[in-house]
């Protein structure tokens, strides 16, 4: 994994990440507990682990995401993109959310 500038937290959640329609693109499948799934494409900068990936590949990582509002047990979070058939805000119950330095 990539350094990160010195103090910076890194937000995500788990995802499914597979080929986007270009190079510097990555297409994410984040599974929701209702099971409900929201799928975005995302520039590859934005996915851990990136990697080279093959059209017909898909494998486990993260996306990163920003943290909006957290209440209770759930939070409100951003997509780095707007899912294809939905916004780029979802809600999501907090102890799905990873955070790191």
């Amino acid at each position: 994994m990539k350094s990160h500038p010195k103090g910076k937290e890194i937000t995500t959640v788990n995802c499914n990440i597979s080929a986007g329609m270009f190079k510097s693109e990555r297409m994410v499948s984040v599974e929701l507990p209702d099971g409900h799934e929201v799928t975005a494409l995302v520039d590859r900068n934005q996915v851990i682990p990136d990697r080279e990936v093959s059209p017909s590949e898909e494998y486990k990582g993260q996306v990163k995401v920003t943290v909006v509002q957290v209440r209770n047990n759930s939070a409100i979070i951003d997509l780095p993109q707007p899912g294809l058939t939905q916004g780029p805000r979802l809600v999501v119950p907090k102890d799905i959310i990873k955070t790191t330095r």
